[in-house]
């Protein structure tokens, strides 16, 4: 059995507009493409003994991923062309979260061998 504390870290887990012209489109569409932002992350386990759901805070900067606010993990790993690929620890209990961002709006699956714990996740950019 995983002790609560541990359960927390993973138990919870990342949207258009209209186009005037061909210039403003493209210059939406690139930004809309950009990571950069602080996201809210709601986590759903699927699978395990681990809390079924939890959310905290990720702040992506150039693509790479740090933890945000008062969250309970380590966040590291990067979002490159929409591909997620993240890994949150806490005192040896490691996640791998892989999926998809865009728009704002993302979404994927996580695991952790270490839990023996496994689910889905979905995060919104903030502002």
């Amino acid at each position: 059995m995983i002790p609560a504390g541990y359960s927390r870290l993973f138990a919870a887990a990342f949207m258009g507009a209209a186009f005037v012209n061909a210039a403003n489109a493209q210059d939406t569409v690139a930004a809309s493409q950009n990571p950069d932002g602080i996201y809210t992350v709601f986590i759903t386990t699927r699978q395990g003994d681990c809390d079924k759901a939890y959310h905290w805070m990720i702040s992506v900067s150039g693509g790479r991923v740090t933890s945000a606010g008062d969250t309970p993990m380590e966040a590291s790993g990067h979002i490159n062309g929409g591909a997620v690929d993240l890994a949150f620890q806490r005192m040896g209990q490691v996640a791998t979260v892989t999926g998809r961002l865009a728009k704002g709006y993302g979404s994927g699956t996580w695991m952790s061998s270490t839990m023996g714990c496994k689910g889905s996740w979905r995060a919104l950019r903030q502002g």
